[in-house]
């Protein structure tokens, strides 16, 4: 079951940083008054982005009951592979070959901590 809340956890929250990007590229706002920080609290994506990291807070935390932070964490930096993919394909973000080799040494450094 910990596995089920580290991988929750990590997709919330990459779902969590689609939405906010989302919500600041396309603004969807509830209202259109106030300061600058309310613009941007007010798009129903950021919100949606900001509940889902919460969400994703408290399945980090059903995370940490049952693993170890030291094996824990580095999972975490799946995400950062996730997102990079997922800006490339939903909002046209680059994705040069240093990119890829950057990622690829987060896959493997997530590899070796799993295998131990």
């Amino acid at each position: 079951m910990k596995f089920v809340w580290l991988v929750s956890s990590i997709l919330l929250g990459v779902a969590g940083q689609l939405l906010m990007k989302w919500g600041l590229a396309d603004p969807k706002p509830l209202w259109n008054r106030g300061p600058a920080i309310a613009g941007m609290l007010s798009s129903w994506p950021v919100l949606a982005g900001l509940a889902s990291y919460a969400f994703s807070s408290l399945f980090w935390l059903l995370t940490l009951k049952q693993m170890n932070v030291s094996v824990a964490y580095p999972m975490v930096s799946l995400s950062y592979v996730i997102v990079a993919v997922a800006g490339y394909y939903w909002f046209g973000e680059s994705f040069t070959a240093w990119k890829a080799v950057g990622l690829a040494f987060i896959l493997t450094g997530v590899a070796f901590v799993a295998r131990s």
